[in-house]
């Protein structure tokens, strides 16, 4: 007799028959184990599928850098895309969407705009070439290919004018870049010795300007060298080349020769009718003075001493460039180590900057609220003592005005230090006098007029005007003194008949011995735009009044 075991047992040897024989009939464990995943696989988020698009990958390009720099000599400059071209390409093959509106930017002939160069630590200030100079009237001068050392230049000299338009393309250019957002310094790590040192300096309502040692260091930021490349291609179409005819001696008496050591070298000053004792404020000399001190320079360039008499001299000669004027190099040495020159007294030409018109002095006025600044080639420094006379302080018409300081280092705490005003000179045309020696004795005012044709064309067709004459465009003018005769010629333009419009007068004085002096010049031209004259130096000898 069969128990219900064995009918269990019965039962489940029949099903799994007939699961055998026809698979599709799931057994009740293994149904609920497959209704279980499908649940669980419903309820899982499924991709959504999509079409495949073949994309291509965008492969980098090494990036420019600026490690493509020129060092401080005359060869190639980059473009602003890294690449080297044979030689600077002119502004007008360059093209660029001007910013808008226009930059304002003071018309000034004096004033430079923008500067680009490079310095290696060996180079000579004196007899340096810059790589790009552009003044605010549109004049550029720029460092054409490698001198010899026979032209007193370490570069020629070439010399052109930019439009308007160029000019704020340029400026446009910058901004577009980022120049003006860079910082002010950038040196590699760890930093290397003798590195040249790149800058581009752009005065507009403030100076900004880049300092970067050693650019070509892969850490020069991209962008500097883009702007120093798109800066010094920007080259007149109708550059031409300037040959100096003149040049600035300046002198500082090094002590007795018998103060010399050993290792101290000296020249023998064999200029006639040039004394060093006479240059120690400074004069220009021009033709065969001119040539005779760049010959004997060329023996040996790198020398500093002259003797003589008994007397050894450390001299500073360099040929003038167009507008050039000479200032000091001092200013960033005192900065840089300020407590090692507390009380040393310095004598400093730079320009006024009066009450840090251009931000290029750092930290507040030291003293008073009317401390002034003033800054040469290296940097800026706040003075305090008197304004030079006739100068504004709060005037940016007078920020590119030269002065001559004679003042004492004051250190103050934090590093930092000012300058107290012993004396200050105060410009009168900002040109340097040009002492020219002659031989031949000059025995009247007329002899003197034709000496100074014939050393000086610019003025060697001014003629005197007749008494009286009406619609006259020149004119030279006579006073008399006791040892010669100073001289004023005019040269006028633009409806003459009327009055002239534009004038430009040229100051020599003559002495009886021969010896004539580059004064300077007085430039009133009318300026359309401003509907105002534009006024360069200022009247000698109250002519004209």
């Amino acid at each position: 007799m069969k128990t219900a075991k064995d009918h269990e047992t019965l039962r489940a040897r029949k099903t799994r028959k007939n699961h055998l024989a026809n698979p599709s009939i799931l057994h009740p464990s293994r149904a609920a184990f497959i209704l279980a995943i499908f649940f669980f696989a419903a309820c899982t988020v499924r991709p959504i599928p999509t079409a495949t698009i073949a994309t291509q990958t965008a492969t980098l390009k090494p990036q420019p850098t600026a490690t493509q720099l020129p060092k401080a000599t005359n060869t190639p400059i980059p473009t602003p895309t890294g690449t080297l071209i044979p030689s600077p390409t002119p502004s007008s093959t360059a093209t660029f969407t001007p910013i808008a509106p226009p930059v304002d930017y003071s018309k000034n002939p004096r004033a430079i705009l923008i500067e680009a160069d490079i310095l290696e630590s060996t180079t000579n200030r004196d007899a340096h070439v810059p790589k790009f100079r552009l003044y605010a009237d549109g004049m550029v001068i720029f460092a054409g290919e490698r001198a010899t050392t026979s032209t007193g230049l370490d570069a020629t000299v070439r010399t052109g004018k930019l439009s308007d338009s160029e000019i704020q393309n340029l400026l446009g250019y910058l901004t577009q870049v980022g120049f003006f957002n860079l910082k002010d310094y950038y040196e590699s790590r760890p930093k290397p010795k003798d590195a040249p040192t790149a800058s581009v300096s752009v005065y507009l309502t403030k100076a900004k300007t880049i300092l970067v040692y050693d650019p070509q260091n892969e850490t020069t930021p991209q962008v500097f060298g883009d702007a120093f490349a798109r800066i010094t291609q920007s080259v007149p179409t109708n550059a031409q080349t300037f040959i100096p005819t003149d040049g600035y001696l300046e002198s500082t008496d090094a002590g007795p020769t018998s103060g010399l050591t050993a290792r101290e070298s000296f020249i023998d000053w064999s200029i006639p009718n040039t004394r060093l004792a006479d240059a120690i404020n400074g004069i220009t000399v021009s033709g065969r003075t001119y040539d005779q001190i760049i010959a004997l320079r060329a023996n040996k360039p790198a020398t500093a001493l002259y003797r003589e008499g008994d007397h050894v001299y450390r001299v500073r000669f360099a040929p003038n460039l167009p507008r050039t004027v000479h200032l000091s190099d001092v200013l960033g040495t005192i900065l840089n180590a300020p407590r090692e020159f507390d009380g040393r007294v310095f004598d400093i030409t730079g320009y006024f900057r009066g009450w840090n018109l251009l931000g290029e002095a750092s930290g507040n006025p030291p003293v008073t609220r009317s401390d002034w600044v003033i800054a040469d080639n290296t940097s800026a420094m706040y003075v305090t003592g008197a304004i030079p006379r006739g100068l504004d302080a709060s005037s940016r018409d007078d920020v590119w005005n030269v002065v001559r300081l004679l003042a004492k280092v004051v250190y103050v705490r934090l590093g930092t230090s000012y300058l107290e005003v012993r004396r200050v000179d105060s410009p009168t045309n900002n040109i340097t006098a040009t002492a020219t020696p002659s031989a031949t004795p000059v025995p009247n005012a007329d002899a003197a007029i034709a000496s100074i044709k014939s050393r000086f064309t610019q003025v060697s067709k001014i003629q005197k005007s007749s008494a009286g004459m009406i619609g006259a465009s020149s004119d030279i003018r006579v006073f008399d003194r006791a040892d010669g005769w100073d001289l004023a010629f005019w040269q006028g333009s633009g409806d003459c008949p009327s009055g002239c419009i534009n004038n430009h007068y040229y100051y020599f004085s003559v002495k009886k011995d021969g010896t004539i002096v580059n004064a300077g010049e007085y430039i009133r031209n009318y300026n359309a735009n401003a509907n105002s004259f534009d006024t360069t130096g200022s009247p000698l000898w109250g002519y004209p009044q």
